[in-house]
C-alpha cells in the first residue's frame, strides 16, 4: 500500500504540474456536454421520453456519460507507448516494483484526480445549470460508485493492452486514437447504448465497454433493478478478470519481444 500510495502521490504531481493542460481538458469537456445536451433538448421538443428516459434524466445521461468517457482520450497507454519509443522501458523493467504494479498506481492516480478535481465539481455545477437530477436513492449511489470504481480494472487492462502492442509497433498512437473512438461508442459515452439495434444494444450491454458508462450511469438513474444492477456489477467483476489473465498472458509473451529506439 505504501508503494501504490507514492505512486498515487506522484502522478498528483505530475498533473498539478501541467494544471493549465489540466483546465483545457475540462473547458473541452464543458463545451462536449453543452453540445449533446442542445443536441437532446432538440430531439426531446416533440416528444416527452424516449425508451423510458425523460428529458431531465438523458440530461443526466450526457453530464455523467461525457465526463467518465472523457478519460478514454488519455490513460496510461500514451505514456507505456512514449517509454518504449525513448527507451525508458528498461529503467521501468528493471525496477524494484512490478511494471503492471507501476502502470496500476499511476491509473488509479489519475482516476482519483479525475474524480476530484473534474469529476465531481462539473457533475455538480453541470447539474445545477443545465437542470439534471441526482441519483435514485443512496442504494443506487452506492452501488453506482462501485461500478464506477470497478471499471478503472476495465480501463485500466485495456489501455495495458494498447501500451503492449508497442512492442511491436514502436509506437501507439494511431492505436490509442482508436481505442478512444472504440470506447467511446460501444461504451455508450457518445449516444446511449438503446439507440442501437436491438441485437446490437443487447450484445454491447454485456461487453466490457458498456461497464464504463452505462452501466454506471443506468444504476445511477435507477434504470436496472437491484438484482440487475448486482448482476450487471458482477459481470463488471468477470470482464476484470477475463482481461487480466488475457493481458497478463500477452505481456509475458510481449515482454519477450523489447525492442526499444532512442536511450
Amino acid at each position: 500500500m505504501k508503494k501504490l500510495y507514492y505512486l498515487i502521490r506522484m502522478t498528483f504531481q505530475t498533473k498539478f504540474a501541467y494544471i493549465k493542460a489540466f483546465w483545457f481538458n475540462i473547458f473541452g469537456t464543458a463545451v462536449s456536454i453543452l453540445i449533446y445536451y442542445f443536441l437532446w433538448k432538440y430531439v426531446f421538443q416533440s416528444r416527452d421520453e424516449l425508451n423510458g428516459f425523460t428529458a431531465v434524466e438523458i440530461t443526466t445521461y450526457v453530464i455523467i456519460s461525457r465526463l467518465l468517457s472523457s478519460q478514454f482520450s488519455g490513460g496510461i497507454n500514451r505514456e507505456f507507448s512514449e517509454w518504449v519509443q525513448k527507451g525508458n522501458i528498461v529503467v521501468e523493467l528493471l525496477r524494484p516494483v512490478p511494471l503492471v504494479f507501476t502502470l496500476f498506481g499511476k491509473r488509479v492516480g489519475e482516476f482519483l484526480f479525475f474524480i476530484l478535481f473534474k469529476g465531481i465539481p462539473v457533475s455538480i455545477l453541470a447539474t445545477f445549470i443545465l437542470g439534471g437530477t441526482g441519483p435514485d436513492g443512496a442504494a443506487n449511489f452506492a452501488l453506482f460508485l462501485i461500478s464506477v470504481f470497478i471499471s478503472i480494472g476495465l480501463m485500466f487492462w485495456i489501455e495495458v493492452m494498447v501500451g503492449l502492442i508497442s512492442f511491436f509497433t514502436l509506437n501507439s498512437y494511431g492505436i490509442g486514437y482508436t481505442k478512444t473512438a472504440l470506447m467511446s461508442i460501444l461504451s455508450g459515452g457518445i449516444v446511449p447504448l438503446f439507440l442501437f439495434p436491438e441485437g446490437v444494444a443487447k450484445v454491447l450491454d454485456y461487453m466490457p465497454f458498456a461497464g464504463m458508462v452505462s452501466v454506471p450511469v443506468h444504476i445511477y438513474l435507477g434504470k436496472y433493478t437491484a438484482a440487475e444492477a448486482f448482476s450487471f456489477i458482477g459481470l463488471q467483476i468477470i470482464w476484470v478478470a477475463l482481461l487480466g489473465i488475457g493481458v497478463m498472458a500477452f505481456y509475458r509473451f510481449a515482454i519477450k519481444k523489447v525492442v526499444v529506439q532512442g536511450g
